[in-house]
């Protein structure tokens, strides 16, 4: 990608808002772009990553894998999303793996290059600070639903929280989904047709509309 593609990319993201062009100019002289092909593993728990990572194009998805082979999906990532965030400030040693959902575009920033842009513009790290406050909320939600809740419920606490408009815009598969809430394809399937026929929510293709919102929440 050209630089000035990447400049126009990232000037529109949320965590890029307060920079003024110079400092964004800075952000992408030191950067790097990668490309990871769909359905291959950018990170992994037995690699090391430094730095920042910002996706500009595509999805991923963050997960675990249990010793029997079960996969925990445990976020998915769109454009403008930062992701692996311990490897900003620590040794580099990742937690879980992550992946590429479709073909995506990675923007890598140094830890010096973050440092620098800390220091010239604080707000920065206010907006990471807010990132990370928010998924580690979504984690400790997806900890308490996947340990204490049954599918429907851990399903309607993520429609809930996922909720925007009245609609859930579904942007990776359904079976991407019964991952995220510990259940298998066919059991997601009953459970979503179970909450249409209860008139909680209507599935229309890629989008979840929700119809009755304290239905859900009880």
């Amino acid at each position: 990608m050209e630089k000035s593609e990447i400049l126009n990319v990232v000037s529109d993201f949320p965590l890029f808002s307060k920079l003024k062009k110079e400092q964004l100019k800075k952000v992408v002289e030191h950067a790097v772009v990668t490309v990871i092909p769909k359905n291959a593993v950018f990170f992994s728990e037995d690699k090391y990553a430094q730095g920042m990572h910002i996706l500009l194009y595509g999805r991923v998805k963050l997960f675990k894998i249990s010793e029997d082979g079960k996969e925990q999906t445990i976020f998915v990532f769109g454009p403008g999303e930062p992701f692996c965030l311990c490897s900003v400030f620590s040794d580099g040693i990742l937690p879980a793996n992550l992946g590429a959902l479709e073909d995506s575009h990675v923007l890598a920033i140094s830890p010096v290059g973050f440092e620098q842009m800390v220091q010239e513009d604080p707000t920065i790290l206010i907006n990471m600070m807010r990132v990370m406050s928010r998924r580690l909320k979504e984690a400790m939600d997806m900890i308490d639903s996947l340990s204490l809740k049954s599918l429907p419920s851990r399903l309607a606490a993520y429609l809930l929280n996922r909720e925007k408009d009245g609609k859930v815009a579904m942007n990776f598969s359904y079976r991407e989904l019964s991952k995220i809430v510990g259940a298998t394809p066919e059991a997601l399937s009953r459970a979503l047709k179970k909450m249409s026929q209860d008139g909680l929510i209507e599935v229309d293709g890629a989008v979840i509309h929700i119809l009755d919102p304290s239905g859900l929440e009880q």
